[in-house]
């Protein structure tokens, strides 16, 4: 993009921009923290192709202005904390819908797709499960306990081994984003074909119902969670492969903070999940009104599809004002 195109896009926005820093005060926070990024952005695209400009100082000094506010806006770190989990995040989710919508769609094939296998071929689930494990479940199902491998050991050692266990997977699967769409893909595919062959195994001997009460306690937040890490390494994949008008690592620097914002946001709930996993998926006696209660409260829908959609709405609204 010539230095004239550059600044006929943008000139609009920046003049915006300039006339809010004399009432920042009166903004909203997410307001000011995205005016930052876009100027930053901006200014690093300007350094790369026009470095001897005189743009570039222009959006140096407000570069500078804007970092003076945001940080003077937050001094108050806890309110600060609780916009990031109330409007920053759910703003960044809104940005990365389709990313996330992807990692959705792709696990769910892979899920079908092992049922489909698992359902032709029983065999199959023994060469995606192992054959020590299927085993062992096939002996739990006929002992009348099908979920009994997770009443083994004591709760809070099994809650510490599966935390550290997803929080490694997690962070191996947003790690693949580095290898663009196909490391994701990759690990979306393995996940994927194992749920799709562990719960075909129960329904097969007649035991799905009574598993899927249990095994849902954790996994609803699990599975859920997944797909969210999932959604974080496809948008930690765009910045560099589709990079727009920007820079490369221009735009895989915005879309790696924006990933990682999204990464964080999930390491709680697997936390969660690893204590349901531990404590409550084994109390097998909780009734059946319990457990359906525990399972659908555990989907992260609320904060991951309703509040970035209120977002995504007032956005809308606002730029047709």
């Amino acid at each position: 993009m010539k230095e004239d195109a550059f600044i006929r896009n943008n000139a609009e926005k920046w003049k915006q921009i300039e006339g809010n820093l004399g009432i920042f005060k009166s903004m909203k926070a997410e307001e000011l923290s995205n005016s930052y990024q876009e100027v930053l952005s901006d200014l690093a695209y300007a350094q790369t192709q026009f470095p001897n400009s005189r743009i570039v100082f222009y959006l140096n000094t407000m570069a500078k202005q804007l970092h003076q506010k945001v940080y003077a806006s937050r001094v108050n770190s806890f309110q600060h904390f609780i916009h990031i989990l109330t409007d920053e995040v759910p703003g960044i989710i809104v940005r990365a819908r389709y990313e996330l919508l992807l990692a959705l769609v792709l696990f769910s094939a892979f899920v079908i797709a092992g049922v489909i296998f698992s359902v032709r071929d029983e065999s199959y689930i023994s060469e995606v499960l192992g054959d020590d494990y299927v085993k062992m479940t096939l002996e739990n199902i006929a002992a009348g306990k099908p979920t009994d491998v997770y009443s083994g050991g004591s709760m809070l050692g099994s809650f510490l081994q599966i935390m550290e266990n997803n929080l490694w997977v997690t962070f191996k699967m947003y790690g693949c984003g580095m290898l663009p769409f196909v490391g994701p893909l990759l690990y979306i595919k393995a996940n994927g074909l194992m749920l799709g062959c562990f719960q075909t195994i129960f329904f097969l001997h007649g035991a799905g119902f009574q598993s899927m009460t249990a095994i849902w306690i954790h996994g609803a937040f699990e599975i859920s969670s997944l797909v969210v890490a999932a959604g974080a390494a496809f948008r930690l994949s765009r910045g560099w492969i589709f990079p727009g008008s920007y820079p490369r690592i221009v735009a895989f620097r915005r879309s790696g903070m924006e990933s990682v914002k999204i990464l964080a946001s999930v390491i709680p709930l697997f936390v969660v999940a690893a204590f349901f996993e531990g404590f409550v998926t084994r109390q097998v006696q909780y009734p059946l009104i319990v457990k359906l209660f525990l399972i659908f409260g555990s989907f992260s829908f609320f904060y991951y599809v309703v509040m970035p959609y209120r977002i995504y709405r007032s956005q809308k609204n606002s730029a047709l004002k």
